[in-house]
């Protein structure tokens, strides 16, 4: 097969899948993974896709998948989080960035910062740091998307996909967090992501606003002595102790 003809079938691949491992794409078309990894090379090269560890994903990808999405609202809170959080952030950072809205809003305040490096599986952020951020590395896994249309990858094999990988700050959400239970979730995959975290990185900053306070998910994601830094908009000093007394440095207004 001419490597045109394999351009258009590996592009309407994706178009249909969303995302893909260069091992699909070898047996998809019948070629070597060498052979694939050249092809996604001159695409991503084209602008067409954006490689992952071990795959790719239409640049696209996610405006396609729901054309009439409107831009995402960032409530108030979430910004006054991510506005204490994006502080923390210093140029040359190696930077693991989580999935969630929060995590978007996070996004669009570091894209600037100079020199820092991100992996993260948060494909709904990608296009927001890709023109910034000339270090970035979208972990592969199936593409979910959660009920505000976000796009995040999971992989059940997360922690072999980023063994040998290090950053020096973590920064990532959650669905609730309570000062017994810890840092939860609502989805068993994005928990397993969750409780990898505290290998990748030396620090890791939980950013939680205040409609998260008390709630506990359906999955512990961490206990409390995995997580370095609570950055919140919570000013309740007698809830916030609690949280301190069980080690937590507090980013609060």
């Amino acid at each position: 097969m001419l490597q045109h003809d394999r351009l258009i079938k590996i592009q309407a691949y994706l178009k249909e899948n969303q995302a893909a491992s260069t091992k699909s794409l070898a047996e998809y078309l019948g070629v070597s993974i060498v052979t694939i990894r050249k092809d996604l090379d001159m695409m991503e090269d084209a602008g067409i896709v954006t490689r992952t560890h071990g795959g790719a994903i239409l640049v696209d990808a996610s405006a396609n998948s729901k054309p009439s999405q409107p831009p995402l609202l960032i409530p108030d809170r979430i910004d006054i989080v991510t506005d204490l959080a994006k502080d923390y952030v210093c140029p040359g950072d190696f930077i693991y960035l989580g999935s969630g809205r929060t995590c978007i809003s996070f996004a669009e305040k570091i894209k600037e910062v100079k020199g820092i490096s991100v992996i993260t599986n948060n494909v709904s952020a990608l296009s927001i740091l890709k023109p910034h951020v000339e270090n970035i590395v979208l972990l592969g896994g199936e593409i979910v998307m959660t009920p505000d249309g976000l796009f995040s990858a999971y992989d059940a094999n997360f922690s072999k996909l980023v063994s040998g990988l290090f950053v020096n700050k973590a920064f990532s959400g959650g669905v609730g967090i309570d000062s017994e239970i810890g840092l939860t979730v609502n989805n068993m995959l994005s928990a397993h992501v969750t409780r990898t975290i505290p290998q990748l990185s030396e620090e890791w900053y939980v950013m939680m606003d205040s409609s998260k306070f008390g709630i506990r998910a359906f999955y512990q994601a961490a206990e409390l002595d995995k997580i370095s830094h609570l950055v919140t908009d919570v000013t309740n000093e007698t809830e916030l102790q609690k949280f301190r007394d069980k080690g937590l440095h507090i980013i609060s207004p």
